[in-house]
């Protein structure tokens, strides 16, 4: 360490202090749409039950998301946890169609929970693929570095690619259990 005169001392520079406080607000923001997103979802489901099943595709999806980050050596920043904060409303779509598609069996046709969880797959696999392709080619060109900005957006692209393709693939494969479970 160094000896610093009477007086003197280490601070942070102002440029630090913003972004820490940036940072901290922006955590607080995700953290906050959770909650908005469980909340939603336990109303409409009428269920927080279902709404638990249906979050578990945020943790697939932070798993592909620093995975892209680190696969591509992109680092943490301000428009990548915006790309979280997105993420937690984007890949919360693919459960609520499985879950309700599966719920609505069970309910109105009589179905037992394991047979609906497989007709709910079948019918709903190529929408929830669907929707998730259309949305990882839109990122493409931004994960790339396209256009002007195309450096410092590239973070919240490559975030919200693997996050959502994660998150898809693993709720297709995992949710079903995580649905029976509970």
């Amino acid at each position: 360490l160094l000896d610093l005169p009477a007086g003197i001392e280490f601070t942070k520079s102002t440029q630090v202090e913003n972004q820490t406080e940036e940072f901290t607000s922006l955590f607080w923001a995700i953290a906050t749409a959770v909650f908005l997103v469980f909340l939603t979802m336990a109303i409409q489901f009428e269920s927080p039950r279902f709404s638990i099943v249906v979050m578990i595709s945020i943790p697939f999806a932070l798993i592909g998301s620093f995975s892209a980050l680190m696969l591509f050596g992109a680092t943490l920043s301000m428009p990548s946890l915006m790309g979280f904060l997105m993420l937690v409303g984007i890949v919360v779509n693919n459960g609520i169609l499985f879950i309700d598609t599966a719920n609505m069996m069970r309910n109105e046709q009589g179905q037992s929970a394991s047979e609906a969880l497989t007709n709910a797959g079948i019918l709903r696999m190529r929408p929830i693929f669907m929707t998730t392709l259309t949305t990882i080619l839109a990122m493409v060109p931004m994960a790339i570095g396209l256009g002007d900005n195309g450096e410092i957006m590239r973070g919240m692209a490559l975030v919200i690619i693997g996050g959502l393709f994660a998150s898809t693939v693993l709720t297709l494969l995992l949710l079903p259990s995580f649905y029976l479970i509970f």
